[in-house]
């Protein structure tokens, strides 16, 4: 039975956009039927035959139909495998042998199953309740053929139910069998062409693509080329999320856009990831197609912030301009300032699968790549632009031509002197884009001046608002030990305090500037007991990451030592050493050995601190890392770009921060006035403990007066009973689960700071109610999951201490303990609903199981329910009949005794039996049908098609061999094998 609601607000609007505004066409579910041979079967392949002709008019019968086996049979071991082949195909073409009579003979032609160049020379139509079978039947709500292929699939959920796109999520999860506990429900064959999955409830729409993990799911927030205002006026109305998501990713345009130019498989720690643009770099690299295809050229700056994935931008940037026929066979450089900068580039490029990208290997082979450019891809550091050649000493003009397109990462550095000067003379015509997520704007330094306009802006604000990153939190530490804003005597009498004026003298001859005093082993190692008290506090029991900047290389050695010294958590040291430096070389890391610690920091438990001072504080991206300790003078875009490292996005993870130990607040306030104010606003937020501390104590009250209904009481027992009951309702739970978890987020931030103590009682006993509540309701919802391991560990800790363990996990009903755990309740009504929402839970966990017998024990409970209600009943005997009930549940032996059947057999006969008057015959029937089933269900039964043939067989037999009715005999044996399935029979 369709949901009306979810139809009539979620489904119904979202093909209305489609067909009244997009030009798709709805096409029935029953009459896609008629196109498949079977429901196993997910392409429209008369459909994609018609195109195929249409868009490649010369080809013959035989080879449209090995076009679309290449697409419906392809060989590989994996759904996303077969995913990437296919992507491959629909992007550009594929090859058949054939002779058009052009005198050339047999040769290999290009087919085209998309026509790119021409939208409307394609067929889209859109297709509701799609009917797809694999082991089972499901059905996707809503399903986008593009020529007859399934590119896109959204699941409608209505707006009303609690965690709409988490309960779509599961769902397209389960479609795709992402996860084992999904193995043989879903459809994965579906998944073959599929490039877009999306969840909507109308009023928020998420998206992804094949097998993205829920932690990268987004929103697509702008309708480009539409902006809000002109959205509007093509409605008539305000758009919802849903509008916005269909206008901007299912227009016709825009959907071939992205197929063609904006997926990539990229190959991360062995595995293959598929990933798809966001919005903003959409949006960014069409406006750079607009720039450079105009009849006056324009280079420009993107502007977007760190960590929301410039050199996916660089890289889709590079794949549209290979696309676009009117740039000709255009040359690509894409030029970084920094060695490690210049292979991760690289090696993104050659993951993601471009065509032959070619690094640079030193200037001269740069400059012979450059003197005759032809369509290449080059790869370089500006400074490989260092050596003069021609006898004047100016650098040469190595090609004049002007389809060539300079891509600069990082445009805010090494872009204003004579190595980016040499760099633009050797190309005159040539069209730079600069990529930055902090540009500059000085004198003699200004990125716009030096690149041009800025072309597309996505900065912190809308990045951490979008979820793409997290808020930059600053704080400074141990002001007496800071280098700036001391003078050199000051600060040499703090740290040296305590020594003979003698000692001090000879010091003084050693410590003579801020380096030297800076790396001073008494400073050190105060500043090291300092940082890991506040990771081992602050950071490290939620398993994050910290990363040490130390001023120079002498620091960060003797930082090193003292962390080892003091039984810190586990550290690695990462520090440039020449082959010549032979007072370093015990120091020196191999590349690779550089990069498999750098792969256990990210993927490992240990290490769990991170030594640098020369290197990983720019372009390095590991989320995991959540404090920067910064001891080092860094300034302006460098110092943002450091601080930059603490923002990537992880699972808990909510800010990141940065403890700073030199004293750059001074220089942080001059780098930020490079901005604007409405640039700079909430870049990196300063002093957070004062921020945090008023949205603390809102969200402490907000908690607390959740329950100022129920009637008032301190942290008592019979208080904490009423709150866990005034919870029964859903939507209670669902609020308060929002307002507990904004609270224990900031008492995360906080703790153990002592602001946050005087709140520790109230999130102790909000915790217990929360997890009273959940085990009383069986409702994962208000787990602890989603809580920081530290407020986790604390909740945990005090339920242990009052002894009520039973509140860590619901006890089954199953369990010697569960009787223990009733008669600790002090009311019958607390008992009462301890039994009924146990029952509740077993009825939804084990329906598929024996669902006759389930809707039995359902229907007892309700009417138990609506007696009480109507008072029929008080609370004892309320009690009593909920008691009964669970010995129901409890033993489903006795129920199957009452039958007159085996246990086993029971829930097949109550199925067979459960429309049949005359039920006495069909005990040996259900008998025969559940030993037929027993003896062929050889292991992973419910994978192998010949099995499940045999098995079907017998039952149909079976069931014609009774006086089951013969017209129902098809629709009960495939529910006898669903059941079998679902009992895990084997």
């Amino acid at each position: 039975m369709r949901d009306q609601k979810e139809l009539l607000e979620v489904e119904d609007p979202a093909v209305e956009i489609l067909t009244q505004y997009l030009g798709w066409e709805e096409f029935d579910s029953k009459a896609t039927e008629k196109l498949r041979e079977s429901l196993k079967e997910v392409v429209l392949a008369p459909k994609l035959e018609e195109a195929i002709r249409r868009i490649n008019p010369w080809i013959s019968k035989e080879n449209i139909g090995r076009v679309v086996r290449s697409i419906v049979n392809v060989q590989a071991t994996s759904v996303l495998e077969v995913n990437e082949k296919v992507q491959g195909i629909l992007e550009r073409g594929t090859t058949v042998a054939q002779d058009l009579g052009d005198g050339l003979g047999l040769k290999g032609r290009d087919v085209f199953l998309i026509d790119y160049e021409n939208p409307e020379n394609n067929e889209f139509t859109v297709v509701r309740q799609f009917r797809v079978e694999h082991h089972k039947e499901n059905i996707p709500d809503l399903v986008f053929f593009v020529n007859g292929i399934p590119i896109v699939v959204i699941e409608c959920k209505r707006p009303d139910i609690r965690n709409p796109i988490e309960e779509g999520f599961k769902q397209v999860s389960r479609y795709q069998e992402a996860q084992s506990r999904f193995r043989n429900a879903g459809i994965p064959q579906l998944f073959n062409t599929v490039q877009v999955i999306a969840v909507t409830c109308r009023d928020k729409t998420v998206y992804g693509t094949n097998y993205t993990p829920g932690r990268y799911w987004s929103e697509w927030k702008e309708a480009y080329p539409l902006n809000l205002d002109s959205l509007i006026a093509k409605l008539g109305r305000i758009p919802t999320a849903q509008d916005i998501f269909l206008f901007g990713v299912c227009s016709k345009e825009n959907l071939l856009d992205l197929i063609r130019n904006f997926i990539v498989f990229e190959r991360e720690n062995g595995k293959t990831v598929k990933k798809l643009a966001r919005y903003q770099q959409f949006r960014a690299v069409n406006k750079i197609l607009k720039n450079i295809t105009k009849a006056e050229r324009e280079g420009g700056v993107i502007w977007h912030w760190q960590g929301s994935g410039k050199s996916l931008t660089m890289l889709w940037t590079a794949v549209k301009i290979r696309h676009r026929k009117e740039l000709g066979n255009p040359t690509l450089v894409v030029i970084t300032d920094r060695t490690d900068l210049d292979s991760q580039i690289h090696g993104t490029f050659e993951r993601c699968g471009f065509p032959n990208p070619i690094k640079a290997r030193n200037s001269k082979n740069l400059q012979e790549l450059l003197s005759k450019p032809t369509g290449q891809t080059i790869m370089s550091t500006v400074q490989k632009f260092q050596d003069v050649t021609s006898d004047n000493n100016i650098y040469p003009v190595l090609t004049e031509e002007s389809n060539i397109f300079v891509l600069v990462d990082e445009a805010h550095r090494s872009q204003y002197k004579s190595l980016a000067a040499n760099m633009r003379r050797a190309l005159p015509n040539a069209c730079f884009i600069g990529f930055t997520g902090t540009p500059i704007s000085k004198k003699n330094r200004d990125t716009f001046e030096t690149f041009g306009p800025e072309i597309d802006r996505y900065d912190h604000n809308q990045s951490v608002n979008d979820g793409m990153t997290v808020p930059i939190y600053y704080e400074s530490r141990m002001a007496e030990l800071q280098i700036e804003g001391y003078g050199l005597e000051e600060l040499f009498d703090r740290i040296f305090t305590g020594y003979s004026p003698e000692e001090k003298e000879a010091i003084k001859k050693k410590y003579i500037t801020k380096e030297e005093i800076a790396a001073s082993s008494p400073r050190l190692r105060a500043i090291a007991l300092d940082l890991v008290k506040h990771y081992e506090e602050y950071i490290m029991p939620n398993g994050f990451k910290a990363q040490i900047v130390a001023v120079n290389r002498k620091a960060a050695i003797k930082y090193k030592e003292i962390l080892d010294n003091i039984n810190a958590p586990s550290s690695e040291l990462l520090i440039s050493v020449e082959h010549n430096e032979t007072d370093y070389s015990p120091y020196r890391k191999t590349k690779s050995e550089e990069e498999e610690i750098i792969r256990r920091f990210k993927e490992e438990k240990d290490p769990k601190i991170l030594v640098v001072c020369d290197k990983l504080t720019t372009g390095f991206d590991a989320p995991v890392e959540q404090v920067m300790y910064l001891d080092s003078p860094l300034k302006e875009h460098n110092l943002l770009q450091a601080m930059g490292r603490v923002n990537r996005k992880f699972a808990h993870k909510g800010y990141g921060l940065v403890v700073d130990y030199w004293g750059v607040a001074e220089e942080l306030q001059n780098a930020l006035k490079m901005y604007s104010e409405e640039g700079i606003e909430g870049m990196i937020r300063e002093d957070y403990k004062k921020e945090i501390l008023p949205k603390l104590q809102a969200a402490n009250r907000a908690a607390l007066d959740f329950f100022q209904d129920v009637e008032k009481g301190d942290y008592s027992e019979s208080y904490t009973e009423l709150c866990v009951r005034y919870l029964e309702p859903e939507d209670r739970r669902v609020v308060f689960d929002q307002r507990f978890k904004l609270f224990s987020n900031y008492m995360d931030m906080l703790l153990p700071d002592p602001k946050a103590l005087d709140y520790l009682q109230d999130l102790k006993w909000l915790g217990e109610v929360r997890m009273t509540a959940r085990n009383r309701y069986r409702d994962s919802l208000l787990s602890l999951e989603d809580c920081s391991e530290k407020v986790r560990k604390l909740i945990e800790d005090h339920i242990r201490v009052k002894d009520v363990t039973q509140l860590l996990e619901p006890t089954s009903i199953y369990s010697e303990d569960f009787e223990k755990e009733l008669e600790k309740l002090s009311s019958a009504e607390a008992k009462a609903s301890e039994i009924e929402h146990a029952i509740k839970h077993e009825i939804s966990v084990r329906w598929d199981e024996n669902p006759v017998f389930y809707t039995t024990v359902k229907e007892l409970l309700e009417q138990i329910i609506e007696d009480a209600r109507k008072q029929r009943i008080d609370s004892v005997e309320k009690l009593k009949r909920l008691k009964n009930t669970l010995e129901k549940v409890k033993i489903p032996e006795a129920h199957a005794q009452d039958l007159g059947v085996d246990h086993e057999v029971a829930p097949f006969y109550s199925l067979i039996t459960e429309n049949v008057l005359d039920k006495e015959p069909f005990k040996k029937v259900a008998g025969e049908i559940y030993w037929a089933i027993k003896e062929n269900a050889v292991v992973d039964w419910q994978q192998k098609e010949d099995v499940k043939r045999e098995m079907r067989r017998q039952i149909k037999r079976t069931l014609r061999h009774s006086s089951f009715p013969s017209d129902q005999v098809e629709d009960m044996a495939m529910k006898l094998m669903d059941l079998a399935s679902k009992r895990f029979i084997g």
